[in-house]
């Protein structure tokens, strides 16, 4: 395995350890080709609650089929999210990369031959597989190459994320509105995908992806000398990441539906506003700085006690179309930028290096497995009280228990 060139301090003007990538120009072009990975993966997973309501209509799906169809993906990025990041860890995080990113692209085209609501929940669940299979590794070797600015670098990840959130719907959206047709953009952005993985393959060398994969675990004073990895820090890490994916999946699948029936949006309106979301994540970088400077519990705090205010913005006073468009800005920055953020950052400075992709694949079950339920749960929960209850239930109250798992953590150790 060849050791990166390391030269110069890093961002947090800390010397760097063996293993530790510096901001050079050539690590700054290689974690651009990473982020536009991560980007495409955004917007094929954004895109499908513009085009939800025209599918709900030529399938004649109910409105809970419809809730689980948004959000179904999502079970399969958890389910794939632990075994992905145990191969990760032993047979290579490129090899993860590349096959998950070829796996999406081409599920995400087949969404569009479906012939009806089993087929096509059947290429939901394996797009979601490829999703979760790549944010496993992706997060393992970004993390693990990039170990003293770990949340900058991750922050990176997750503004191309926002910006694939933000240009999937609006693309999808022009799609939809020029050719009349919701399968055209599962089409392109299967293509797109597929260019994406030629460029990885030739531009991002394993030198990069494999850092820190056979490093020997570190000591502490905990009995036998290893740090274990279910340790306190982790499973408080698990359950606030639990809380989140399920408070912001059920919300981002429905989204743009509750924007049609409440408000009487037109289609391009709805589009904007769920763009804004991805638009919001940009500032995950600048987030990643912060993390990786103070307290990521008390950040995190901060972040899931705004997800708790943008979620009364969004359901309670944002009756004009401004006041949602800046609600949804501001939620895009309080889960993407600092709890998607803070907490994947914080699950990997918990455990071993070796084990940095096992943290992360625990990081994607537990973000995405409850997340699968939670299209289904927001719709049913709609159903029985109305919109405005049903959202205030869904980003008002789930996240407290992300604030408590947050408070009952102790000290972080880097």
């Amino acid at each position: 395995m060849t050791t990166p060139e390391l030269t110069g301090p890093t961002l947090t003007g800390r010397t760097p350890a063996p293993g530790a990538a510096t901001w050079t120009f050539r690590t700054l072009l290689i974690l651009l080709v990473l982020d536009l990975t991560y980007l495409i993966n955004a917007m094929d997973r954004q895109v499908f609650a513009i085009l939800l309501p025209d599918i709900k209509q030529a399938y004649a799906l109910t409105g809970n089929q419809a809730g689980t169809l948004s959000t179904i993906f999502t079970l399969g990025m958890g389910l794939a999210g632990i075994p992905a990041g145990y191969l990760a860890d032993r047979i290579g995080r490129k090899r993860i990369i590349i096959a998950s990113l070829l796996l999406f692209s081409i599920t995400c085209a087949l969404q569009a031959t479906a012939a009806g609501l089993v087929d096509l929940t059947v290429w939901r669940i394996l797009s979601g597989v490829g999703e979760g299979a790549q944010n496993a590794a992706l997060y393992a070797a970004v993390g693990a190459y990039f170990h003293r600015n770990r949340a900058v670098a991750i922050g990176s990840i997750n503004a191309a994320f926002g910006l694939g959130a933000f240009a999937g719907p609006l693309l999808g959206g022009a799609l939809l509105s020029s050719t009349g047709s919701w399968r055209v953009p599962l089409y392109v952005f299967g293509a797109i995908g597929l260019v994406i993985l030629v460029v990885l393959i030739f531009a991002v060398p394993r030198s990069v992806t494999e850092i820190g994969r056979h490093e020997e675990p570190r000591t502490t004073s905990a009995p036998g000398g290893a740090v274990r990895f279910f340790n306190r820090r982790v499973i408080c890490c698990t359950i606030a990441t639990v809380a989140a994916g399920f408070t912001i999946y059920g919300y981002l699948g429905l989204y743009p539906t509750y924007l049609r029936e409440t408000h009487g949006y037109a289609s391009d309106q709805t589009a904007l506003a769920a763009a804004m979301f991805g638009l919001g994540a940009l500032t995950a970088v600048f987030c990643g700085i912060f993390a990786d400077r103070f307290d990521q519990r008390l950040v995190n705090v901060a972040g899931f006690a705004a997800i708790a205010g943008c979620g009364a913005g969004i359901f309670v006073f944002g009756t004009t179309y401004p006041a949602q468009l800046v609600f949804s800005l501001l939620l895009g920055v309080s889960f993407t930028g600092v709890v998607y953020t803070n907490t994947s950052a914080l699950i990997q400075r918990s455990v071993p290096s070796a084990k940095v992709g096992r943290a992360t694949g625990l990081f994607v079950a537990a973000m995405y497995i409850p997340a699968s339920f939670s299209g289904y749960f927001f719709a049913a929960t709609k159903s029985g009280f109305g919109w405005q209850t049903a959202g205030v239930i869904q980003l008002c109250a789930i996240p407290v228990v992300g604030l408590v798992a947050m408070a009952a953590m102790g000290k972080a150790r880097d």
